[in-house]
């Protein structure tokens, strides 16, 4: 009974952590952005740097691996697994370039986190419909050409037990437009910390752990299905080693 309640008031205390920074964080971000052409880089960096603030407040141990594989001044595509709603704020915190990632179309609708979604160059993607999902695979390619990197969770929804699901085929076309080498990332914990079914946290289970792979480089004359399939194939197995280490 008293840990249900430290539960609750542990969660309560998190959210409002989050919440507090983020809209503190996005009014900064509007204010230093006014007149500049530099709008998403300005809200990605002040966004890394509240995040990492708000993980330390609620106690969060974050151990990063591979840091150093993640090559200096390149746009590249980052592909993760994904646990938990607590990733997307741990990737803003801990992948230290700056980048925009795909979410489902429905976030741009909520008032003020769509404006701040449209503002950090962030790609609303609505995946019941064919034609419009193609459309976002293209705005990302061309976010990859404006040189800004992108990080995309292909599983396309949360692990409900924390295994690897299937990646969507979509993740294959990005990255053979643009042409842009590939970092696997594993997250893990998070889904310990923050499982997908319920609203309470877990604050006995504060550990999270994110893995950065060796780059990776595809032969983008090819597109066959054939070769789009072994792409797949590839970053699996690549994601997956990183969550087994």
């Amino acid at each position: 009974m008293f840990y249900k309640f430290y539960q609750i008031v542990f969660t309560l205390y998190s959210w409002t952590i989050f919440i507090l920074l983020w809209v503190f964080s996005t009014l900064a971000a509007l204010i230093l952005s006014v007149d500049s052409r530099d709008t998403e880089n300005i809200f990605n960096t002040i966004e890394r740097f509240f995040s990492r603030i708000a993980f330390k407040l609620i106690g969060l141990k974050v151990e990063i691996r591979g840091i150093e594989n993640i090559p200096k001044g390149e746009h590249l595509v980052f592909i993760s697994n994904h646990q938990s709603m607590m990733d997307i704020k741990l990737s803003l915190a801990y992948i230290p370039i700056n980048f925009s990632f795909i979410s489902k179309d429905t976030v741009f609708y909520i008032p003020i986190l769509g404006t701040y979604m449209r503002a950090s160059g962030h790609i609303p993607i609505k995946r019941s419909d064919d034609r419009k999902a193609y459309a976002t695979l293209l705005a990302a390619v061309k976010k990859l050409t404006e040189k800004k990197s992108l990080v995309v969770f292909p599983e396309g929804t949360r692990s409900e037990d924390g295994k690897l699901g299937p990646f969507k085929r979509g993740i294959s076309l990005i990255i053979l437009k643009s042409g842009k080498r590939v970092v696997p990332m594993a997250i893990s914990g998070s889904n310990q910390f923050m499982p997908k079914r319920g609203w309470l946290s877990n604050p006995e289970k504060r550990i999270v752990r994110i893995s950065f792979g060796n780059p990776l480089s595809f032969d983008t004359s090819r597109s066959d299905r054939e070769y789009t399939t072994q792409i797949i194939d590839t970053l699996q197995n690549q994601v997956s080693v990183l969550l087994q280490q």
